[in-house]
């Protein structure tokens, strides 16, 4: 037995060897050939990768049976989830899937010729088109949602509904860091902050402390943070003891200060921590 092994798991590898999966042997092995690094992130970010790699397959298997791709599908589900006459301008549906306006046109073509959908000049846009769910789409839709939402709830089946819950906060809270550059959630107090990834970034480049929490990108002057002392560089790292890592966690905590006047405020500048006293107004 290595000296690693004699002195316990690292990087939140259970002591059970009977629980680990192949992720959890990959991190016992490095934990023994470079003890010196920090492996602790890929026991997220491969599970992740290895999880989309199944659940991609899976889902897709659902809905070749209805002679649909995955991303066929999220176009039905865009028009359907507005509500009627599920109907949007092509350049909204390219936004809310993240798409080139190229990609998009391939796979309306498709659905167009299939009739599922159908596409109209936009009164509203010289160039533009309005795409709309058809009668057909709208079937399809009612015969696949059903499928396709039990197929997922199998897929999770390794998870209570509390498990559930907490899992998907977790990523809500991740996936919400990384999808937007900066956030305005504490815009009450005055502040524009940038996540926590790109604070870490930000600070590793001048040379400053690596330290978690979110970054101040604006103070609005004359607002709460601005007369608490909160400058535009600084590093919230903390409000009324709670750490601050997240725009979601911050939003959740602000809620949770309802009724308060004020709240201690961590910032670090520089390298510099500092404690401040901020008014909450809109809060108290």
């Amino acid at each position: 037995m290595s000296e690693q092994a004699a002195a316990g798991p690292r990087y939140g590898v259970p002591a059970c060897r009977n629980s680990w999966d192949e992720v959890d042997r990959v991190l016992a092995d490095w934990a023994g050939q470079r003890p010196d690094l920090d492996f602790t992130p890929v026991g997220v970010v491969t599970r992740l990768s290895r999880l989309r790699g199944y659940l991609d397959a899976e889902l897709a298997g659902v809905f070749a049976r209805f002679g649909l791709t995955s991303a066929d599908f999220l176009v039905i589900v865009s028009l359907r989830r507005g509500g009627p006459p599920y109907r949007m301008p092509q350049a909204r549906l390219m936004d809310a899937l993240g798409l080139t306006s190229g990609t998009v046109s391939v796979r309306l073509d498709r659905l167009e010729k299939n009739g599922i959908v159908a596409r109209e000049p936009d009164p509203a846009s010289a160039r533009g088109s309005l795409v709309q769910l058809t009668g057909k789409g709208l079937e399809l839709f009612d015969r696949v949602a059903p499928v396709h939402l039990a197929n997922e709830d199998r897929l999770l089946a390794a998870l209570t509904g509390d498990e559930r819950l907490a899992l998907a906060g977790l990523l809500r809270r991740l996936l919400g860091s990384v999808e937007t550059p900066t956030t305005d959630v504490a815009r009450d107090l005055g502040l524009i902050l940038e996540p926590a990834h790109l604070a870490r970034q930000r600070r590793q480049a001048v040379g400053l402390a690596d330290r978690a929490g979110l970054l101040v990108a604006g103070v609005q002057p004359g607002s709460p943070a601005a007369r608490a002392g909160i400058e535009r560089g600084d590093l919230l790292t903390c409000l009324d003891g709670q750490p601050v890592s997240s725009s979601t966690g911050l939003a959740l905590l602000l809620a949770d200060l309802a009724g308060r006047r004020s709240a201690t405020a961590v910032v670090v500048r520089g390298n510099d921590e500092a404690r401040l006293r901020i008014r909450l107004p809109g809060l108290a």
